[in-house]
């Protein structure tokens, strides 16, 4: 869904098995997209083929750092943040990673779901986006970005 995201995944990480929408999977520079039902965004996607470092960082300093726990080493500079948006909770990673000659930025926020261990099924999630993400630009993942 939305690129990356297998469609089983949202109703495991989110635990919302109702209907809903996903907006379009298409591919470009960049990418962000929607899985939402008529109330709120349940997941939410975004990509950038080329990123500069300050947009993770930027990322980063509007999460809440209560909570905030990095992503492996492997997975680029990124972390995983709690964000509250139009009062709903969200859970959210973020990482800027090489793929080929270029430093790469994928975001995914889920619903908050007190039933799951949703900071492992993000980690489980961003591996997936960047197997997706370099099969989508035909590049190689690299772990930590360069600059």
């Amino acid at each position: 869904m939305c690129d990356f995201i297998p469609q089983a995944a949202v109703a495991d990480v989110t635990g919302y098995t109702g209907h809903y929408t996903a907006g379009p999977g298409e591919i470009s520079a960049a990418h962000s997209c929607a899985v939402m039902n008529d109330a709120q965004s349940i997941l939410l996607t975004g990509y950038e083929r080329a990123a500069e470092r300050d947009v993770i960082e930027k990322w980063m300093q509007n999460g809440e750092e209560n909570g905030r726990i990095k992503l492996p080493q492997e997975l680029g500079i990124g972390a995983i943040d709690s964000y509250e948006v139009r009062g709903y909770s969200f859970r959210s990673a973020g990482t800027l990673f090489r793929c080929g000659n270029e430093n790469s930025l994928i975001t995914i926020y889920v619903n908050k779901n007190p039933a799951r261990d949703q900071d492992q099924d993000l980690v489980q999630l961003m591996r997936i986006a960047q197997r997706r993400f370099a099969e989508m630009f035909r590049c190689k993942p690299g772990g930590q970005p360069q600059g």
